[in-house]
């Protein structure tokens, strides 16, 4: 039986729509979600709480759409890339990491 696929998030509300149902399942709390043109990365997480995506994102599958967002809300509670981070993103994500 095949997954359902999904439509990728084209939109900044979409995107936050989608961060607000992942950071509720993950139990983060992102004090701010932002969306702008980035050079180097997909998204970015500070210490403070504030997580930015690149807009470039919206071109791209849901799936990566999804590991984005859900790495990076990992980062709330996890700051590094260590064995619990791939651990919850594992379990998160099966087999996408």
């Amino acid at each position: 039986m095949r997954a359902k696929r999904r439509k990728r998030l084209e939109t900044a509300d979409e995107l936050k729509a989608a961060v607000g149902n992942w950071a509720a399942k993950i139990k983060a709390r992102p004090k701010q979600i932002r969306v702008q043109r980035m050079t180097r990365k997909w998204a970015s997480c500070s210490r403070k709480g504030r997580v930015t995506f690149n807009s470039e994102l919206f071109g791209q599958p849901y799936r990566f759409q999804e590991f984005v967002i859900v790495h990076e809300l990992l980062h709330l509670k996890i700051p590094n890339h260590g064995k619990l981070f791939k651990s919850l993103l594992e379990a998160y994500l099966p087999q996408r990491y």
